[in-house]
């Protein structure tokens, strides 16, 4: 809440004008002095109950800690209307809209920032819309696409782009676009470039499928539509006015360098590419490096790493005999998903995935 963020700054404000390092703050109010620096820096929410003691620790009435500028009151108010539903503005394989109420429904109440090291097309990070975020992911177009929603600038640039592309759209022209990356130019492209080609062919392709061969070029044939529309207005502005108004850092990096900065109290959602069925027609081609049982290994690691350090996580995968031995553990929540999501049609259908959480919810 804007509220609780602008409190921490009027905290840090009073404890300064009194003269009291943070260290005496935490022997006056029994708050542990790492807790309040985070509570200064906007980084957690003081709670009712921590911003009783800090009143207490500082000798100032909470109506005085709460007497804020009209500006500030302004910005509280504006914050605090209510927020939008925000969609993914890309189609993607293994998209968590149809499992945002399972995945909900096991979720911590409270937790400080929030981590999604495999953003994709950020189904529950826009459903959730965290004030304080660090997304990831490795196809760093789309990395460039979500950047492009951090500035106005940058974002006008891109729904001009988007428009030409919408209005030359032809199966010639897709195929023009999509050979771009073959091109000798194509890493010299600005990130607007790059997103709006990305978004155009997202949407333009056979099925929303994102895929590439060994070379990491995009290889999917186009649906053969007649006309392409990318640019939902209320939804890119309101995806706009997310990020510009919250506190997100995008990034685009390996899991684990993700995750780095979380601690206790924090939530990290892994949503990684899945691991395979022996006997079934899995999508794997997220990437030209691929996602194996080596990888798997590597996260569940992470994620015992971060249980103990005292991070709240969750993960979803397909629900394999690999997958159950990995996370022994920990909660296994079976669910069911449908996939929709398969340049074959033997590969979509219903299939069983796992919820895995370090915590239990009552």
């Amino acid at each position: 809440m804007e509220l609780l963020k602008q409190l921490g700054i009027r905290i840090k404000d009073v404890r300064e004008e009194k003269n009291i390092s943070q260290t005496r703050l935490s022997e006056l109010s029994g708050i542990v002095r790492e807790q309040i620096s985070r509570i200064e820096n906007g980084q957690i929410n003081a709670t009712v109950e921590s911003v009783f003691k800090l009143s207490m620790g500082l000798n100032t009435p909470i109506q005085e800690l709460l007497n804020f500028p009209d500006a500030i009151m302004t910005k509280i108010i504006e914050a605090e209307r209510p927020k939008s539903n925000l969609k993914p503005i890309v189609k993607w394989a293994g998209g968590k809209t149809q499992l945002l109420p399972e995945i909900k429904k096991l979720m911590p109440s409270e937790f400080d920032r929030y981590f999604e090291p495999f953003t994709g097309g950020g189904a529950l990070l826009f459903s959730l819309k965290p004030e304080n975020a660090v997304i990831n992911d490795f196809n760093s177009e789309l990395v460039s696409a979500y950047r492009c929603f951090e500035s106005k600038e940058s974002f006008n640039k891109l729904i001009s782009i988007l428009q030409f592309h919408e209005a030359n759209h032809s199966e010639d022209y897709y195929l023009k676009v999509r050979e771009l990356d073959r091109s000798e130019g194509f890493n010299a492209l600005s990130k607007e470039e790059i997103a709006g080609r990305f978004l155009y062919l997202n949407k333009a392709c056979f099925n929303g499928l994102y895929r590439v061969n060994s070379k990491g070029y995009f290889n999917v044939p186009s649906a053969k539509r007649e006309k392409v529309k990318i640019y939902d207005e209320n939804n890119f502005n309101g995806l706009l006015e997310y990020f510009s108004n919250n506190t997100i850092e995008i990034l685009n990096t390996d899991f684990e360098n993700a995750v780095e900065s979380a601690q206790a109290g924090d939530l990290v959602y892994f949503d990684p590419p899945y691991d395979t069925y022996d006997d079934k027609d899995t999508f794997t081609s997220y990437s030209k490096n691929g996602f194996g049982k080596d990888e798997q290994l590597r996260l569940a690691n992470l994620f015992k790493s971060l249980d103990k350090k005292g991070v709240k996580v969750m993960l979803s995968n397909h629900n394999t005999p690999y997958v159950n031995e990995l996370y022994d553990d920990f909660n296994i929540n079976v669910v069911l998903a449908k996939r929709m999501i398969n340049s074959k049609a033997n590969g979509r259908g219903n299939v069983e995935e796992v919820i895995v959480t370090n915590f239990s919810v009552e």
